[in-house]
């Protein structure tokens, strides 16, 4: 039995007005234009082609073999319907499916809509799905300071957000990793590098020591509990009846803080500054790791409370994390076109063509989310000269995660190297750059990410 024209429209009304859509606003153009397109019989138009150019913005000139925009987002757009068919779609009668290897999608019914549909999705990264489950007695402030103007109890509430399990064990794995590298099997991966990885990742591929990563520390606020010693009673911020409300609301747990102050024991928030690191900055880890496994090679691993100038010197290292996270990103003397400012945008100090002066991050009117973020990954000379540092970093944590996914994915890679190679040929000397990434994020996780400019650093001998 055939669907109708206006069967499909209706559904997918359903679908891009839903609550697992609210903010993915890519995902419903991109949904939004096949099913037109579909609709109205001109299937001949739903190609990789025409998608980039009239859905995501890319220009005339582009070419699907070096910028994966499309086939990124049609992944992500196959666990986005999933995820609407195993909640609020559980009982729809029409199933909307984007076959693996097509963006043509496929219309069928779904009988009496009492089951699971039968949408199958491939999570590629698990930490991302972990990255949802929050952890009721941690809040972590893992980003730059709010744009509105708030009393410090305010920012206290409304600008922690709720931290997540994932978070407490990777703090964990921080913490025993910088007593010793992370090792490879140098014998086994060394002689499989892939090319893809050279222009980026060649520098540390070819050095005789492990390079060592530095992990940002955000001074993060956290519940304080009846371990903690008196000493700290003095450092926290007791909470209002408001206050302790907002927060039982955003962890789940209102029924018990609200029984907390009838108990005279009024929830309050002690100050941390070195036992936590944002979400963004681990997951960015693990991409990092992930690369150098590749290539056979071990890393060493800090946080950057713990890093010292001399690390730094002699070490050619990786830094995850602004200035506003990790005190060494802003502490490298070498002129950079782009700079964070002091407002939590990028300034960049020297245009070219069509670039803005300043790159700024964009929330949900109605959430107060971010939606939109800025990046950079920075290559340039150590603070002797005689090692290399990348940094990975956004404005925001989900800006970090989306840097050092770009530098390190088969995906992304491909239009970072056809940069560098237009900006310095091929010739085998270092490469100082610095890459500007414009970011699109749904509920916290990174879902478009965008070059927008590659900048060559002039860098003295």
């Amino acid at each position: 039995m055939n669907l109708s024209r206006e069967e499909k429209l209706q559904q997918l009304e359903r679908i891009v007005q839903s609550q697992a859509f609210h903010e993915a606003e890519s995902l419903r153009a991109f949904l939004s234009f096949i099913v037109n397109k579909l609709v109205n019989g001109e299937e001949d138009h739903i190609k990789e082609y025409t998608i980039a150019t009239d859905v995501f913005g890319r220009g005339s000139q582009f070419n699907p073999r070096i910028d994966s925009v499309v086939r990124v987002q049609a992944g992500r757009l196959r666990y986005k319907l999933h995820e609407y068919y195993s909640t609020e779609g559980k009982a729809d009668k029409i199933l909307i499916e984007l076959p693996k290897g097509h963006y043509k999608p496929v219309f069928s019914y779904q009988g009496s809509g009492n089951g699971t549909p039968k949408v199958e999705v491939k999570v590629e990264n698990p930490l991302k799905e972990v990255a949802a489950v929050s952890a009721p007695l941690l809040l972590a402030a893992a980003t730059p300071p709010t744009p509105q103007p708030l009393r410090r109890e305010k920012i206290a509430i409304l600008g922690l957000s709720a931290a997540v399990v994932m978070l407490v064990i990777l703090t964990a794995f921080l913490l025993i990793a910088t007593r010793q590298p992370i090792q490879a099997n140098p014998s086994a991966a060394a002689s499989k590098r892939d090319a893809v990885y050279e222009d980026v990742w060649g520098i540390f591929f070819n050095s005789s020591e492990p390079p060592l990563v530095v992990v940002g520390n955000p001074t993060v606020y956290r519940l304080a509990n009846p371990m903690d010693p008196m000493t700290q009673d003095a450092r926290t911020i007791r909470l209002s009846l408001e206050q302790t409300r907002e927060l039982g609301q955003a962890i789940g747990k209102e029924k018990f803080l609200m029984n907390s102050i009838k108990n005279n024991s009024a929830p309050r928030l002690l100050l941390c500054t070195d036992e936590y690191t944002g979400m963004g900055e681990a997951i960015g880890l693990h991409y990092v790791t992930s690369v150098m496994r590749s290539a056979g090679k071990s890393l060493v691993l800090k946080q950057s409370r713990t890093a010292s100038a001399e690390d730094l010197k002699n070490h050619d290292a990786i830094l995850l994390g602004s200035i506003w996270v990790n005190e060494w990103t802003g502490k490298q003397p070498v002129k950079e076109s782009f700079i964070y400012s002091d407002n939590a945008t990028i300034l960049n100090l020297e245009p070219q063509g069509d670039e803005a002066p300043e790159y700024k991050p964009k929330f949900h009117p109605v959430s107060g989310k971010l939606v939109e973020d800025y990046a950079l990954i920075t290559v340039k000379p150590s603070l002797s000269g005689k090692s290399t540092m990348m940094i990975l970093a956004g404005i925001y944590s989900e800006g970090t995660q989306a840097a050092a996914e770009f530098a390190t994915s088969k995906d992304y890679l491909p239009s970072l190297n056809q940069h560098l190679r237009q900006i310095f040929g091929d010739q085998p000397t270092l490469k100082y750059y610095q890459a500007l990434l414009k970011v699109t994020v749904d509920n916290g996780i990174p879902t478009l990410i965008s070059l927008v400019s590659v900048h060559r650093l002039q860098v003295a001998d």
